[in-house]
């Protein structure tokens, strides 16, 4: 087992750093967060008198404290989001304790991070006999192989998250009478996310039953990422006033160094990794343009005159013992 903590820090009294064992989902920052202590890290770099002082938050996520020289956190203290951390804090944070297993010592992963965070922010603070760690000194030489690199790649880090975004994919805004005459739908539509994985609809206007429906028909509210749907309304609900708006809604999610400060200035300020949520929304504009099919009435001028108008163009007038067929401009005329 890794032994023996001491002070790696010249000129430090206490050193503290905050975690929470075990691994968890990232969750959204909040507003503030109380902080407690739990325990005091085994020494793993030789020439130190104090121990790490250990926090878990009431959260449950990992923080890492910032200001080498400045007093470790109190039990209870509650500290104020002020802001993100840049690029560097945030690579730290997502390469180390406990995003990821540094060594496979969950120990030595917590050491390896918040020497990281602190060499990081606080780099003429540290002393040199920790950044020039010996076999002698570092028989784990975590420094060497992890510590330093850590810091190396941080500082050379760039924060590559792409932006939550959705877009649409919409045909055209027409829609269609289905073969059995029985609905109006609209071509297929769908929003690619970035950021997130699912998205809702909301219908607002058309008519009682109109529904969003997935390629299989089914009628639902909550579509994946390109999941193509139609909206669908029920023909003898429509009329050429049915309009109806399309809601397309997601929330999407990137990760950031959240920076904690307490109200007294000795503290030191906390940093931990927090989701961000940005809300997503884009809306169309539908008419069911045509509506039912409409009967059209003209004066009975003779005897046995019938007048069909079909929705699909096709004129039927049946004249005495004459048919007379209209289909678009073209006349046809067939004796009985």
């Amino acid at each position: 087992m890794l032994k023996g903590l001491k002070k790696v820090f010249a000129g430090i009294v206490a050193i503290s750093l905050v975690f929470v064992v075990g691994f968890g989902a990232v969750s959204a920052a909040p507003e503030t967060i109380k902080v407690k202590r739990a325990e005091v890290l085994s020494a793993l770099v030789d020439n130190a008198e104090y121990g790490f002082t250990i926090f878990t938050t009431e959260d449950g996520q990992v923080i890492y404290c910032m200001d080498v020289d400045k007093k470790a956190l109190d039990q209870g203290q509650t500290v104020t989001l002020s802001g993100n951390g840049d690029a560097g804090l945030l690579y730290i944070l997502q390469n180390g304790y406990p995003a990821k297993s540094i060594t496979g010592n969950d120990e030595a992963d917590k050491y390896i991070t918040q020497a990281a965070v602190w060499w990081y922010t606080n780099e003429d603070k540290v002393s040199n006999a920790f950044k020039n760690a010996t076999k002698e000194t570092d028989r784990y030489q975590l420094v060497s192989k992890y510590i330093k690199p850590m810091v190396e790649n941080a500082r050379s880090a760039k924060n590559n998250q792409v932006a939550p975004k959705m877009d649409l994919t919409v045909g055209d805004t027409n829609f269609t009478l289905t073969s059995d005459g029985k609905y109006y739908e609209s071509p297929y539509m769908s929003a690619a996310l970035v950021g997130a994985s699912t998205y809702d609809v909301v219908l607002t206007g058309g008519t009682k039953n109109t529904v969003a429906v997935d390629e299989k028909g089914v009628a639902k509210t909550k579509f994946n990422s390109s999941e193509r749907l139609k909206i669908r309304v029920p023909a003898e609900e429509a009329t050429d006033e049915t309009k109806i708006v399309v809601k397309f809604t997601a929330t999407g999610t990137t990760t950031e160094a959240k920076i904690y400060k307490p109200g007294n200035d000795v503290y030191q300020r906390v940093v931990g990794l927090y989701e961000d949520t940005i809300p997503l929304e884009k809306t169309v504009n539908l008419s069911v343009k045509g509506g039912t099919p409409e009967v059209v009435e003209v004066p009975n001028t003779q005897a046995n005159v019938i007048l069909l108008c079909v929705f699909s163009g096709i004129l039927i007038i049946i004249v005495g013992g004459s048919l007379i067929v209209y289909a678009g401009n073209r006349k046809q005329k067939l004796q009985k």
